[in-house]
């Protein structure tokens, strides 16, 4: 049950609000006034304030401020008289989720409640799942549809054997997220855990890596070295792109899966080592196989447990919360606070066919919290076809930012995420390091750079 602090001056107004909220099932704890709010707010954790603006010992907008810290688990809904929609305006750039004007209807109260409460689910849902397993795996594991849900069942019930698992999908659907996962909900959890991308590494360098080499092994050689099943032991090792493996040395990881003992490159000592193996990739190794590409026998000795990982156009119930996820995550480091996305801006990402998937979707988010200013996103980062601009009648003039100052803004808050760092910022704007420099020279000659860049330079 959620828990709304209503914070409104008229009695009669408030007991009303009041009503219709509980009878729809929310629980409810009124204030009349800034002063008893703040007490509320130090005393409990809402998930919603509905806030009014004009109240008798201040102004609502005032209390966003001096309790953001309080209030950064809250949706906030303003509420205000018809004539002062430009403090609405106000308070949704300062990160409130929707407001309501007064006279205000059972239904319409109820809708952007209800509203608010379906974001802050989907949010603690993520943020919950990201404490949980985020200091294990790279990235959420965020699950709302069927197709995700059965993959995340099957996930659970492999962890618990040292099975070897074979992880297949298009790229960036998340199949080294989801290996770290079954790691990371494993017996073998507070062991090692050692991830190659084989697609990655020279050819005649693989064996190595896996395998490590004795002193001598080769001209470079010049003390023995442990590859990753080694270091692994006791742990997991995630083979990533395994469909990359050269057809030569498929035959010694055949063997290793088999008898889970490895002879380093250079040496004649059998080792024994114990560990999962978790293979990815997104190739069809059946098609690799009767290319002759991949050996058979290794695909079925890989293939124990296949899990088949959908693509994001497959799982849209996934999409919202994990865009909320993302956006919230690279929000947090710029001191930014978005309520939610607007109607036009969910109906782009659900009708987007995210050929990229999960990443694409991650790399949209992270431009969107450099992009915007907070409140409510209304899709600067977007550049896709079916995404049309937003009417004029919709967009008051005194709105409208010019593209330059958007652009000044960007390169602001790219140079405050990196914390001063141009090729991190560069990489964030993706333009060159000398378009990012050229830039900043030219808004440090125009006086607009911010001071505590200019501190984080001479630091």
């Amino acid at each position: 049950m959620a828990l709304v602090l209503l914070v409104e001056d008229e009695q009669l107004l408030r007991w009303s609000m009041a009503r219709w909220l509980e009878q729809a099932g929310f629980q409810v704890h009124q204030a009349g006034s800034l002063a008893e709010a703040k007490e509320h707010l130090h005393q409990h954790c809402p998930d919603i304030v509905l806030l009014d603006l004009g109240l008798p010992d201040g102004f609502g907008l005032d209390l966003i401020e001096e309790e953001k810290q309080n209030l950064r688990e809250s949706e906030i809904i303003v509420v205000t008289a018809s004539g002062h929609v430009e403090d609405a305006v106000r308070a949704m750039k300062m990160g409130a989720f929707d407001f309501l004007t007064k006279p205000v209807s059972q239904e319409a109260l109820l809708e952007v409640v209800e509203k608010a409460s379906a974001w802050r689910r989907s949010s603690r849902d993520a943020e919950g799942f990201r404490r949980l397993t985020e200091s294990k795996i790279k990235g959420p594991l965020i699950a709302h549809s069927p197709a995700m849900l059965r993959v995340l069942d099957q996930a659970k019930q492999v962890a618990a054997a040292p099975t070897t698992v074979l992880i297949q999908g298009e790229t960036g659907v998340g199949k080294e997220v989801l290996a770290r996962f079954i790691h990371a909900n494993s017996p073998q959890a507070s062991g090692p855990l050692q991830a190659i991308n084989c697609a990655a590494i020279p050819e005649q360098l693989v064996e190595s890596e896996l395998f490590g080499y004795e002193k001598g092994a080769f001209t470079d050689a010049r003390e023995s070295r442990k590859g990753v099943f080694e270091l692994a032991d006791g742990g997991t090792v995630i083979l990533d792109e395994v469909a990359e493996i050269p057809l030569a040395l498929q035959a010694k990881l055949l063997r290793f899966l088999e008898e889970r003992t490895l002879r380093r490159l250079g040496g004649t000592r059998e080792i024994r080592v114990e560990v999962r193996v978790i293979a990815i990739t997104n190739r069809n190794l059946e098609q690799r196989v009767a290319e002759g590409h991949f050996r058979s026998d290794l695909f079925y000795r890989l293939n124990v447990f296949p899990i088949w990982v959908p693509p994001l156009r497959q799982r849209r119930e996934d999409i919202l919360p994990l865009a909320r996820h993302f956006l919230q995550s690279f929000a947090a480091p710029l001191g930014k606070r978005f309520s939610h996305f607007a109607p036009r801006v969910e109906a782009a990402l659900l009708n987007h066919s995210w050929p990229g998937n999960v990443r694409e979707l991650r790399n949209l988010m992270e431009r969107t919290a450099l992009l915007e200013e907070g409140g409510v996103v209304v899709g600067r980062a977007l550049n896709w076809g079916e995404v049309e601009a937003e009417p004029a009648a919709h967009k008051p003039t005194a709105e409208l930012v010019p593209l330059e100052e958007l652009e000044f803004r960007a390169v602001v808050n790219a140079m405050r995420a990196s914390k001063g760092n141009q090729s991190e910022a560069a990489r964030l704007l993706r333009i060159s390091r000398d378009q990012l420099r050229y830039r900043v020279k030219q808004y440090r000659k125009a006086g607009r750079w911010p001071k505590d860049l200019e501190e984080l330079d001479e630091a």
